[in-house]
């Protein structure tokens, strides 16, 4: 029987040695996911998961076919517990975590792992992490707790450096490519747009993201062309989600130095198009710095406040450098 949730393709490779470690009982009792938006940590980790507390678990994972699977399809395994962010400030609370707290100081009942899984670890709020921490370091008997988080410099340093982080990357392009081709027309070139993250290259062609790229691209071409003030292009983008944006012109940034080093980019034509017409308003050394400011502010906690008070630092600093 097939397995519940299959390991994406191009993580093979972090599935196996992972499952090579349970194997030999030397899992840590807390492990920190962390990779770029739609890289497939959510589904990485869930797979795991059932993977753990699974009877029969191969390298591939679940089997599908036990009784501890039969559970989780149900979603009555005792062993499991899952956590994400809730209610309209999108945040992990405090009770939650406490109901985790004492839950997995409990014995397995099955006798293998009782896993727990946050999502979006990063949303937790300060008391929620706080209470988080105190689990982390008294953590039950056969306990392992799973946590994903893109932003990780949001976590306090304490829950960091309590867990052991695995960052997922792209480890089979080929095989990544396969697995869009099953839904997409050009899934190369979907691929290289949403920057080597399969889900993003997924989602990205939904009409929301179609028209938020536009407004992404308008915005990239007003900053580096002087077309408009920093406040009314940080004001056009002030509707979007933060880490977008952050993520979106980071990845663009990289595209200018494979423009002016005469490399192709192989991007979606509108991207290309906006590209070429920007790439020489930066030096290389200039367009790395602008790299590392935009992925410094997306790893941060700067994700939390408004797209717009985000943005105009950054943009008026560009500004400064493309004054030449």
């Amino acid at each position: 029987m097939a397995p519940l949730t299959p390991c994406p393709p191009w993580l093979l490779k972090d599935g196996a040695a992972l499952m090579a470690r349970a194997a030999r009982d030397q899992l840590p009792h807390a492990l920190l996911l962390s990779g770029i938006d739609g890289i497939g940590k959510r589904r990485f980790a869930r797979w795991l998961a059932e993977a753990l507390l699974c009877r029969r678990r191969s390298e591939a994972g679940a089997c599908g076919g036990c009784d501890a699977c039969h559970q989780l399809t149900a979603g009555s395994h005792p062993d499991f517990l899952m956590l994400a962010p809730e209610g309209a400030s999108a945040v992990i609370k405090v009770d939650a975590v406490r109901e985790l707290t004492e839950w997995i100081q409990l014995t397995a009942g099955q006798g293998s792992y009782r896993v727990a899984l946050l999502e979006q670890a990063d949303s937790l709020n300060h008391s929620a992490a706080n209470s988080l921490l105190k689990t982390l370091e008294e953590p039950g008997a056969q306990a392992v707790l799973i946590l994903t988080a893109t932003r990780t410099g949001a976590l306090p340093a304490t829950i960091r450096s309590r867990c052991q982080k695995i960052t997922l990357g792209m480890h089979d392009r080929a095989a990544a490519i396969v697995w869009l081709a099953e839904m997409l027309d050009d899934p190369e070139t979907a691929l290289l747009d949403a920057g080597g993250a399969p889900y993003a290259a997924m989602t990205r062609r939904d009409e929301e993201h179609v028209a938020a790229r536009t407004l992404l691209l308008q915005a990239w071409n007003d900053l580096f062309l002087h077309k408009g003030s920093v406040g009314r292009i940080s004001t056009s983008l002030s509707r979007l989600d933060t880490a977008l944006c952050l993520s979106t012109f980071s990845r663009w940034t990289l595209l200018a130095v494979r423009q002016l080093e005469n490399l192709p980019i192989g991007a979606d034509p509108a991207v290309v198009t906006a590209i070429s017409a920007t790439h020489e308003q930066l030096e290389k050394e200039q367009w790395f710095t602008v790299h590392d400011r935009l992925l410094q502010l997306h790893r941060s906690d700067s994700t939390s406040f408004k797209t717009q008070t985000v943005l105009e630092g950054i943009f008026a600093d560009i500004r400064l450098m493309t004054n030449r």
